[in-house]
């Protein structure tokens, strides 16, 4: 039981960090109120992060792919800024844009959680449903996309086609 409080602890602790890190970089001059209300701010989104996810009971999963995926991301997010820049335009021009709901499947071994928020991390593609179970050849995800191209980072992390 000691453990488990030792573990949660260092969870709160580790998503406290990184937090402040991230909120201290997107500001121009660090004061000292600055640096409290990032201590503040990011302690309650560092406890909020742990309820997540002991509530989600998830784990990162299998670590394959990974390598390829953070190679991938840079890209992916730039092509895909690019495509919403133009989905945009067309939309300003009266064209509807061509998002839809797609099931896809994760390459085997390649953990549901890390992938889903890598692909969601994108603008063309984000994860609204992991349903219950796998399939043989890996875990289902419902994605939203923002059009029919296929983004590199997609085509790392999925197999087969998209339904």
């Amino acid at each position: 039981m000691r453990q488990g409080w030792f573990a949660a602890g260092g969870e709160v602790l580790a998503w406290w960090a990184v937090l402040v890190v991230v909120n201290l970089m997107f500001i121009s001059s660090i004061s000292t109120l600055e640096i409290v209300v990032a201590a503040a701010g990011s302690m309650i989104a560092a406890f909020a992060a742990r309820a997540v996810h002991s509530a989600s009971e998830a784990g990162p999963g299998g670590a394959r792919r990974w390598g390829a995926a953070l190679l991938a991301w840079p890209g992916a997010v730039l092509a895909d800024l690019g495509r919403l820049c133009v989905v945009t335009v067309r939309a300003l021009h009266g064209r509807s844009p061509e998002g839809a709901l797609k099931t896809v499947t994760l390459q085997p071994g390649t953990g549901a959680a890390w992938a889903c928020g890598v692909l969601s991390s994108t603008p063309s593609t984000y994860v609204v449903d992991v349903p219950e179970g796998r399939t043989e050849g890996g875990q289902t995800v419902v994605v939203h996309v923002m059009d029919r191209e296929l983004s590199r980072l997609d085509r790392v992390l999925t197999v087969g086609p998209r339904r």
